[in-house]
């Protein structure tokens, strides 16, 4: 996938006039008639707005290529416009679709010749504005004026969001790749999550009454389910019974449902999608993401979940919606109380990888169903108060939520991909119950937006004190290198002994060679080091990262960025600043090994020199070089003098005997 990628990138910097092909084409597609609703134009410009800030392409032929193209495609929609006039009624898809040119219609009506302008920024009349203008007749020259003067603003807006992202991706790039694909799953797994809950609520909601009466009308024809059907949706009886009933008979289903798969496929072609899973996620893993993942699964941490649960029930309590008050405890309590009895009544073991501290059994994920039946809730009380073209929203947030509750417990490694899908459908069930219920038994209220405050305030502050005590609380979760073998001088100076050439990441597993190996006290190469000009490194943290966002900065006061190997930062970092444009910097990670003792631990690393790399004109980078043999050589040539270290010549690297 890597070398697809990097030969992919390489082309398209070789072939500059196809990229600019591939922009105006975007961009004119984006502008036409119909053909705007369905091209993905934001995505594409935000695509080439990353490649440019990576050095692909350069902004201004883009830029030009992209204002070309958006001023053609709007002119042709002119045209047509002006052909047809009202003929387009007539015409596939507006006599299908009416309400789509009405739309634009009345944009038009309203903002006049200045539509052509805003409606280019404007997502649902973008691509009709310019055929309804050639269509009411606006004047050609008015419309060039305003379609060219848009398009010059538009380009750039569209291109700088891919623009910083992709300055950001290049700063997360020289860390670890792991941390770039991390981003971009996050990024894709919010958008798709978003558009998912708005795309089924457009679809479902026009048809819900007509579902819920189906359902009501089918229970009442069936004795057994009469009690049951008439308890969620006839508004004169009363809920709690049938909502009981119901909730046992679900879980009482779920443990069926996953003790008959068990039994018809033994568990070996779940197991095998679940370990693919697992071990995918965890190559990804890195310590600045187990910082940032640890955040997202806090939101669903018990302690999180009572406290905004309790702020929400308060609120409810002093708006004196009392059987509101109901529904939000049965929301949270199933959340709460049935992982318990599920995870010991199936007992499926957690993946190795998860802390013994959070107890042994994985099915389902407690974290993902108290997060899908509380912030699911909150966001069906509030969908209830807004008007109908706005009820997506909170469904959306609530989605999003809970999508980045799921993904960081499978990132954690505390979780089967099984155990999180079956607690979004338990989940959701429940949710479809109680909402059924809550929407027949309660007059709608439009009195939320307290909770909504209330809510986000609680989260905020659960978040800020788990990031004040973030290391501490995520040391179980991160795997610990400890020395478990000793090897002699010998052995090791043999070059027998297993140790990996290269830094583990995901990038081409040759990108940065471990050239160098240290055996014994780094306190004591420190100090020696220091004799030569080598000093602690100023690394990267939040009081010296603005220094990236000065272009000017010199490359000795850029703080070096941490890298990754094994999933861990540096044991320790040394510079030295031969000349104003050039930094050497030497790295070392903790191994697994020990040389002749426990008290003298071997190191990999590396010694790599940087230039100073500059974004856009947004961000300066120190970029490691890609060869790491002149840097290795003058670490050498400066340290034969030093007298407590013995060199030898090692077959991938070079060894260091610290006495």
């Amino acid at each position: 996938m890597s070398e697809l990628s990097t030969s992919l990138l390489a082309w398209i910097g070789a072939n500059p006039l196809w990229a600019g092909l591939a922009v105006f084409l975007v961009a004119f597609s984006e502008s036409v008639a119909i053909f705007g609703l369905l091209v993905p134009g934001v995505i594409a410009m935000f695509g080439f707005g990353a490649l440019i800030a990576t050095g692909t392409l350069q902004f201004w032929p883009v830029f030009w290529w992209a204002v070309a193209g958006a001023v053609a495609g709007d002119s042709l929609s002119f045209w047509l416009g002006r052909h047809y006039q009202d003929g387009l009624r007539q015409l596939w898809p507006f006599n299908r679709y009416p309400k789509t040119l009405q739309r634009g219609i009345r944009f038009f009506e309203k903002y006049g010749g200045k539509s052509v302008a805003i409606g280019r920024f404007f997502g649902p009349v973008r691509a009709i504005i310019p055929l309804v203008a050639g269509m009411m007749g606006m004047a050609p020259l008015r419309f060039l004026v305003a379609n060219l003067s848009s398009a010059l603003v538009w380009a750039p807006a569209y291109l700088l969001p891919g623009i910083v992202f992709g300055a950001s991706l290049e700063l997360a790039s020289e860390v670890t790749f792991k941390l770039v694909i991390l981003l971009l799953l996050m990024l894709v797994l919010a958008w798709g999550l978003f558009k998912l809950a708005h795309t089924l609520f457009r679809l479902l909601q026009p048809h819900a009454r007509d579902i819920v009466q189906w359902g009501f009308d089918w229970g009442q024809r069936h004795r057994g389910f009469r009690a049951i059907s008439a308890a969620l949706a006839d508004p004169d009886h009363p809920e709690a019974k049938g909502l009981a009933v119901l909730a046992t008979l679900l879980v009482l289903a779920t443990l069926l449902f996953m003790l008959l798969i068990g039994a018809m496929v033994g568990g070996n072609l779940t197991q095998s999608v679940n370990e693919v899973i697992h071990n995918g996620l965890q190559s990804l893993r890195t310590p600045w993401g187990d910082q940032f993942i640890y955040l997202l699964t806090s939101l669903g941490d018990l302690s999180t979940i009572i406290i905004v649960g309790v702020v929400s029930a308060i609120l409810l309590i002093l708006q004196g919606h009392y059987r509101t008050l109901n529904y939000l405890l049965a929301a949270i309590g199933f959340g709460v109380i049935v992982p318990l009895l599920l995870k010991y009544g199936l007992q499926i073991p957690r993946p190795d990888s998860a802390p013994s501290s959070l107890g042994p059994w994985s099915f389902p994920s407690a974290h993902v169903l108290r997060s899908i039946t509380l912030y699911g809730f909150i966001s069906i009380m509030v969908a209830r108060g807004l008007s109908h073209d706005w009820r997506w929203l909170p469904y959306s947030i609530a989605t999003a939520l809970v999508g980045a509750v799921a993904l960081s417990r499978l990132y954690l490694g505390v979780h089967w991909l099984t155990d999180v899908l079956g607690s979004l459908t338990l989940g959701l069930a429940w949710l479809a119950l109680l909402g059924i219920a809550y929407a027949r038994h309660v007059a709608a209220e439009s009195r939320h937006f307290a909770i909504v405050v209330a809510s986000l305030t609680a989260l905020t502050l659960c978040l800020t004190f788990q990031a004040w005590q973030l290391q501490q609380n995520l040391k179980p979760y991160q795997a610990q290198a400890t020395a478990n073998q000793i090897v002699s001088q010998q052995v090791w100076r043999s070059g027998q002994l297993k140790i990996p050439t290269h830094r583990h990441d995901i990038r081409g597993e040759g990108d940065h060679p471990l050239n160098l190996q240290v055996a014994g006290d780094l306190q004591i190469l420190q100090e020696q080091l220091a004799q030569q000009g080598w000093q602690s490194a100023e690394m990267l943290n939040w009081n010296n990262m603005l220094r990236l966002l000065s272009p000017n900065t010199p490359l000795a006061e850029l703080p070096v960025l941490p890298h990754v190997h094994d999933a861990r930062h540096e044991a320790l970092v040394l510079v030295k600043t031969p000349s104003a444009d050039k930094r050497l910097v030497m790295r070392l990670w903790k191994s697994s090994i020990s040389i002749d003792s426990p008290t003298k631990p071997l190191y990999v690393g590396n010694v790599s020199s940087q230039q100073a790399e500059r974004s856009f004109g947004l961000l300066v980078v120190p970029r490691t070089e890609a060869d790491f043999q002149p840097a290795i050589t003058q670490f050498l040539d400066d340290q034969r003098s030093v007298g407590r270290i013995t060199y030898y010549a090692g077959p991938d690297s070079l060894l260091i005997l610290v006495e």
